[in-house]
């Protein structure tokens, strides 16, 4: 029997490289990024980083390795540009220096929705008649972060050692209610889930890298998560959206959505002022 799922046409690398053939009468520059099916979501950032630039489609090629090779392909057109998520490249010192390629400065775009204005305008948006005084009441941002960098610092750290080490482990997909214990201070994530998750990454790093201590490193790897700054711009933003989704419903009446309506939902009420740099340096680009 052919499900729902195996009905749908999926998209091939092939159109995925070939999409802008068609699209190119309708955008003044095309843009290309990694991730499939947010189309939407990125659509809309570009768009109010770039007000003035006709830009009605943009081009999502499902992985970095495939945005690298057509931006190298790319070079003489400066119509093209390729905007990619830091990840843990620039703690790895493995960005990719090709000069239309432009890097966000954190993870990935979700870290640059932990936005004060854009979390106090959804909130709003739920809650219409609240002040503004109370929200700031109940919701302290920073408090907020130094919770979430403590629930994701032990895992966060894991990841980064997967990806300096090349281990080939898939980072662990959470659901928040599922696999976190989130009525305890702090909150944690269920040692059923995470235990053996960690005990694959310290069997595999042992066989590997034999000389190396598995403790000794991921204490050393820690630092790039442990304050404010470090949590914002390096913990994955998908672990953030998710735990900021569930903060404000704890704190806030709030109906239920997917993380998808509510991430796009975050993006409408942000500046993304602290994307002002990428904006100049793409405009300088494309001069």
């Amino acid at each position: 029997m052919i499900t729902i799922e195996d009905s749908i046409p999926k998209r091939s690398e092939k159109y995925l490289l070939g999409q802008d053939v068609i699209w190119t009468q309708f955008n003044d520059i095309n843009f290309y990024v990694e991730d499939i099916d947010q189309e939407n979501f990125y659509l809309q950032i570009i768009k109010k980083l770039f007000p003035e630039i006709k830009i009605n489609r943009i081009f999502p090629l499902g992985g970095k390795g495939l945005v690298i090779n057509l931006a190298k392909r790319s070079l003489k057109n400066k119509k093209k540009v390729f905007i990619l998520d830091l990840d843990f490249d620039d703690i790895l010192d493995k960005k990719e220096m090709i000069g239309n390629v432009f890097y966000l400065d954190k993870y990935s775009i979700e870290n640059h929705l932990l936005n004060r204005v854009a979390i106090h305008e959804i909130i709003k948006e739920e809650n219409p008649k609240i002040s503004g005084t109370e929200i700031k009441q109940k919701f302290d941002f920073n408090k907020f972060v130094k919770q979430g960098i403590k629930l994701y610092l032990e895992l966060a750290s894991h990841l980064l050692l997967i990806n300096k080490f090349e281990l080939g482990i898939h980072y662990l997909k959470l659901d928040l209610h599922r696999d976190c214990i989130l009525n305890v201070s702090p909150y944690l994530i269920k040692s059923t889930v995470i235990d053996p998750y960690y005990f694959t990454i310290e069997k595999e790093f042992t066989i590997r890298h034999p000389k190396y201590r598995y403790a000794a490193q991921l204490k050393r790897l820690s630092k790039y998560f442990r304050s404010t700054r470090n949590g914002i711009t390096n913990i994955p933003g998908k672990y953030w959206m998710s735990f900021l989704k569930w903060y404000l419903k704890k704190l806030f009446a709030f109906s239920q959505c997917s993380i998808d309506t509510f991430v796009y939902r975050l993006a409408k009420n942000c500046d993304f002022n602290d994307l002002n740099y990428l904006r100049l340096a793409i405009i300088k680009y494309t001069k």
